[in-house]
């Protein structure tokens, strides 16, 4: 590199490339407060621009918090205009956005910030966005984590790169980065809220770590930089295990499309497939399965995955009511995990005429999906089942039918060694495993508490066609 760069120039340079934190070409949105670690990764990163071959958008989020933010947003631009890159100011209120959302200010300026530099960035058409997140940021919170009993993520703390944002400044200290504005005569804000304790990452910030590094560690914001470093690397490993247990044990299966159109799931996880993984892949499996319904991944700890991981390993049918909607069920074999929105059903009955004259056919919109019946000539039918597709004798049914969830007293006819004997549907259900919360939602086409067909399965024994037919209902169910 040219001896012209700084030494955090080249610092910067390096971690960069190690980390592969750009490409020739990106188009990076900085988020630029106007404090020192902002303002140096603003001139670290203009300096650099050329080598690294990328453009610069500056990003400036006024919380509307502050009595002097005005005054720091205008020193942003200021810097901006000197050195002829784009800038944008978004203000927000973000106290009241908080009160709004009950989220806490700190929680809901992060949000604020965020929401803002990825809109400059596909305003702009970037494709980074890049914020000035030091080591002692990092260690900061991986001992905020570690206090508030965090797993691998949270041991890992800041990453050099998540997603779309990238950290260039995270292997620096911040007396190197007042050194390097020192050397460069290039003055910037302070915010006062800094210097307070009302938030704690500030009491971590400005008393636990002085102390470890006067009292017990010189350099103990580097160790713990490094340690953090290797839980990342660690969780990078077992996330890659995770994914290989989630192909193992679990099956994604499709719910019905809501009225928005966007189709719904639930995650099936196989017990007796679950049962070979080691403890730790199982919390893990359970922990990201419960991050997928839980949205900003709010309140699913340890807890959570206890509950769950008991329903994997004990048998017997038995449920847990989640946070965030979800609802766990153990069911034979298998554990379902599904929002309770997806499970809540209401019982419903549709009357549904049979066709008269051969030939004629009844489509009648249903709760789920759209039932035809069809009468047809014996002679005149390639008889081709499949699931949702069945064939009865008409002769046999009556001419007004029902189409609805199972009632008390509903029964299948069924063959016997000595004729035709009745079978409950309740026990039909229980012997052929089908989920205690799934009962209540499979239609029945019914005549009074007679079920001719249990939609998906079996169909009444005595309403088969067999060589005496003539005429023949060919019943379908689409669902949609």
């Amino acid at each position: 590199m040219d001896e012209q760069y700084y030494e955090l120039e080249q610092c910067v340079m390096a971690y960069c490339r190690e980390y592969r934190l750009f490409a020739p070409g990106d188009g990076v949105v900085l988020g630029v407060s106007g404090g020192a670690d902002s303002v140096c990764l603003l001139f670290a990163l203009h300096r650099l621009s050329r080598e690294l071959g990328i453009r610069l958008y500056v990003v400036h989020v006024n919380h509307c918090i502050r009595g002097d933010a005005a005054r720091d947003a205008a020193y942003v631009e200021e810097l901006c205009a000197r050195l002829e890159v784009p800038f944008a100011l978004v203000e927000k209120d973000v106290q009241t956005l908080a009160r709004q959302q009950g989220l806490s200010a700190e929680e809901a300026g992060r949000q604020v910030r965020y929401e803002a530099f990825f809109r400059e960035m596909e305003r702009r058409q970037a494709q980074k966005i890049a914020v000035a997140h030091n080591a002692g940021d990092r260690a900061e919170t991986m001992l905020f984590h570690l206090f508030r009993g965090s797993g691998l993520a949270g041991l890992g703390s800041i990453r050099p790169v998540r997603g779309q944002v990238v950290r260039p400044l995270l292997g620096l200290e911040r007396r190197e980065i007042e050194d390097y504005l020192a050397q460069r005569e290039i003055s910037y804000c302070q915010d006062s809220t800094n210097d307070t304790d009302v938030y704690t990452r500030n009491r971590i910030r400005r008393h636990i770590l002085p102390y470890a590094e006067r009292e017990i560690c010189s350099g103990a914001t580097t160790h713990l930089c490094r340690t953090a470093d290797i839980f990342m690397e660690i969780e990078d490993y077992m996330e890659e295990q995770f994914r290989q247990a989630k192909e193992l044990c679990t099956v994604r299966e499709p719910i019905h499309s809501g009225s928005s159109g966007e189709e719904d799931y639930r995650l099936l996880i196989r017990c007796s497939a679950f049962e070979t993984l080691h403890r730790a892949i199982q919390k893990g499996l359970i922990l990201s399965l419960l991050k997928e319904f839980s949205p900003m991944h709010r309140d699913m700890g340890a807890g959570q995955v206890g509950q769950v991981l008991e329903l994997c390993v004990r048998p017997g049918n038995r449920q847990f009511c989640l946070p965030q909607g979800i609802r766990a069920v153990r069911c034979y074999d298998r554990v379902i995990l599904e929002r309770q929105t997806q499970a809540l059903s209401s019982a419903f009955t549709v009357s549904i005429p049979v066709p008269q004259n051969s030939g004629e056919t009844f489509e009648c919109r249903v709760p789920g999906g759209v039932l035809r019946l069809q009468r047809l000539e014996k002679k005149s039918v390639n008889l081709l089942e499949n699931r949702y597709t069945k064939w009865l004798d008409c002769d046999k049914i009556e001419e007004l039918l029902e189409w609805r969830t199972r009632q008390t007293g509903d029964y299948l006819e069924i063959r016997t060694r000595s004729g035709y004997g009745h079978k409950s549907i309740k026990s039909l259900f229980v012997d052929e495993k089908v989920p205690r919360q799934e009962r209540d939602t499979i239609p029945l086409l019914t005549q009074g508490s007679h079920v001719l067909w249990v939609a998906g399965g079996r169909i009444c024994e005595s309403c088969k066609i067999d060589d005496d037919t003539k005429q023949i209902l060919r019943v379908e169910y689409e669902d949609l």
